[in-house]
């Protein structure tokens, strides 16, 4: 029997542990992750809303096929010439196939004043701690202006800041002092939501909670004395309590050669294929990668999929599908759904979506550690809610 190739992973998030679990039968998988444990990011907003850290994380051996080695560590550089990985300790790893997936890098700093500002009032996209601030600031406030602004619109889950402040929303109106809380949600798009269709679902919400929007709003600069956040586009909004959604950038790995990767860090990779440059042996997924058209689980896990069926020879290609369940407050919920083709789906608020995105959160360790279970499963999923059956249904 031939001896099996070996495919290296950096990064043990979703897309990174669904690959491993998916090629552990036909090849000899390593995974490098700079942390012991899985973490399920979207958990950090129901800290900041509700406490709640039950789903946050795992240990990431628990989730990984038997046969996976794990080894936990940072890794430093990968040469894609060379095929090389070098770690932390400068031990040299070579391999036949890679997939990079690390994820982002929050950087606070990259808006002046905001590693201030999350200090005080924290953020619901770097850590549990910053989402534990955000939580004091929700459950002690009694009036002024809470606002959340976005500063990068590239951040991880799109439809993020809008479940903050409709959250946020629910627990000033369950605790009575809604009415003595201005809400504001400034973003640097033309209308609420940058998808238009979508923002016919979003906006009325919005206004219905009496929320208000500002417009071409670019979070840039951060006044903590004066209370004040200016934009790019020279506007000023004042705030009692704060949350910006903090800059994103690419993973802190050197990687070889020097145009694999775009000038905020991402690493350069085919939307289609997921492949790197010229390098039908390296692949990049999840959000570190340009290929990620929304920073989400949900992107990691079909990416991770088109690659895993790649290296086994089919010409399996992404679709640009985005399934984005959207927490709106007082158990309501909806989804953002598109493709490459398709705009975001007017799918209604109802209870039923609010379940479906509890539901899935609840299965999500299972659906990592047994992607041959669940895939049948989700392909029956996304094959009857594509972007142009739903079309047909929501107008």
């Amino acid at each position: 029997m031939a001896e099996k190739k070996k495919f290296l992973i950096v990064g043990g998030g979703a897309g990174g542990a669904i690959l491993a679990n998916s090629l552990i039968k036909d090849f000899n998988v390593t995974i490098v992750n700079d942390t012991p444990n899985h973490y399920y990011w979207p958990q950090l907003l129901q800290i900041a809303f509700r406490n709640d850290y039950s789903n946050l994380y795992r240990p990431l051996s628990s989730l990984l096929a038997k046969g996976v080695n794990l080894i936990v560590d940072k890794v430093k550089k990968v040469d894609l010439q060379e095929r090389t990985v070098t770690l932390s300790n400068n031990k040299l790893m070579n391999y036949d196939y890679i997939a990079i997936a690390p994820g982002v890098t929050i950087e606070h700093k990259g808006i002046e004043g905001n590693d201030k500002l999350v200090e005080q009032y924290g953020d619901f996209h770097s850590t549990p701690q910053n989402a534990s601030k955000v939580f004091n600031v929700v459950t002690n406030m009694k009036k002024g202006t809470f606002l959340i602004a976005v500063g990068d619109p590239y951040h991880r889950c799109p439809p993020s800041p809008y479940e903050g402040i409709l959250l946020a929303d629910e627990v000033f109106r369950l605790r009575g002092v809604r009415n003595d809380i201005n809400m504001v949600l400034a973003v640097p798009y033309p209308r609420a939501y940058p998808a238009e269709t979508f923002n016919e679902v979003l906006e009325p919400i919005l206004k219905e909670r009496g929320i208000n929007v500002m417009t071409f709003f670019t979070a840039d600069k951060i006044d903590i004395e004066n209370k004040k956040i200016t934009s790019l586009e020279g506007e000023e909004l004042s705030y009692d309590a704060a949350i910006v959604i903090p800059v994103h950038k690419g993973p802190k790995i050197e990687i070889k050669p020097e145009d694999a990767i775009n000038q905020d860090g991402f690493i350069n990779a085919d939307k289609f294929t997921n492949q790197i440059l010229k390098y039908d042996d390296a692949f990049a997924i999840g959000d570190a990668s340009t290929s990620a058209n929304a920073k989400t689980g949900v992107t990691a896990h079909l990416q991770a999929k088109v690659v895993s069926k790649r290296v086994l020879g089919f010409d399996a290609r992404n679709t640009g599908r985005t399934n984005c369940p959207t927490e709106l407050g007082f158990e309501e919920g909806t989804f953002v759904i598109s493709d490459y083709n398709h705009p975001a789906v007017k799918v209604p608020a109802n209870a039923i979506n609010f379940i479906m995105k509890r539901l899935f959160a609840d299965a999500y360790w299972d659906i990592i550690r047994h992607p041959e279970f669940w895939d049948p499963i989700f392909d029956v999923y996304f094959e009857n809610t594509q972007p142009e059956v739903l079309w047909k249904l929501f107008r």
